[in-house]
């Protein structure tokens, strides 16, 4: 096969470059157009007692699973993989992301993951009590929505390529009874291709140096985020499973907690 001598190399790389950025502008139009207007900054849960705490919040968080899952089906690699792979990405991988989309409404004042005394934080450090918090979970959550706050300047288009490494991470829950994924090939190429982007995202808006040093700094908290993900779930799925009424918790949320 005869090689083109006029092929420009710079030109191809150009377009290429062009193609990403497209793709990281459409990532962050979706993203805003599913989460932007979500109402996590009032925390709307019944803590008048325990078993009201927990179905009121698992409904309320339930609507914010159907938001992820809207969000990831307009992603051509999640929307084509096998639908027991999707349902287990979901399953094992949203309680990672949760504080991702608690991020992204976190206010520093007036709001239930701020540290003042407003009447959403009380009312938040309230229902962590009915739920046996003696060990400090709520402050740890808070720590590491702050601590995503901090290394994402809650940047819309960031969080979005962030969400999306992550729906396609197999370990991300530290699960003992995780599930075999059909194509897990599929999902690792997928998680590779969102990662680049975030890169060329990262490079593009900071330059190289900076780039690595908040790529290195998000490899971090997404640590954080996993080992603080699964005390929480661990945590939440005790008095769950102890509630007479645990068929009134929302579906999605049994499942994601491993309670059914």
């Amino acid at each position: 096969m005869e090689i083109d001598q006029n092929i420009d190399i710079n030109r191809i790389e150009e377009t290429l470059f062009v193609g990403d950025l497209e793709a990281i502008e459409t990532k962050r139009l979706s993203f805003l157009s599913t989460f932007q207007n979500g109402q996590a900054s009032s925390f709307r849960v019944d803590v008048s007692n325990r078993a009201s705490a927990l179905i009121s919040w698992s409904n309320i968080v339930n609507q914010v699973i159907l938001s992820f899952i809207r969000f990831f089906r307009l992603i051509d690699e999640f929307e084509n993989l096998h639908l027991d792979d999707r349902f287990i990405l979901m399953k094992y991988n949203f309680v990672s992301m949760y504080p991702i989309f608690r991020c992204f409404h976190y206010k520093s004042i007036n709001n239930c993951c701020s540290c003042d005394e407003n009447e959403e934080a009380i009312k938040h450090r309230r229902f962590f009590r009915l739920c046996g918090d003696t060990n400090g979970v709520r402050d740890v959550f808070i720590n590491l929505v702050v601590s995503l706050v901090d290394v994402s300047e809650q940047d819309p288009t960031l969080l979005s390529l962030l969400l999306s490494i992550l729906i396609f991470s197999q370990c991300l829950s530290m699960s003992e009874d995780g599930a075999f994924l059909k194509d897990s090939l599929a999902v690792s190429r997928a998680q590779c291709h969102y990662a680049k982007l975030l890169w060329i995202y990262l490079i593009n808006k900071r330059g190289e140096m900076q780039a690595c040093k908040q790529f290195i700094r998000l490899v971090t908290v997404i640590t954080h985020l996993q080992l603080t993900s699964k005390r929480i779930r661990d945590f939440f799925r005790i008095p769950m499973m102890a509630l007479d009424a645990v068929d009134r918790i929302a579906p999605l949320m049994q499942s994601v907690l491993h309670v059914s």
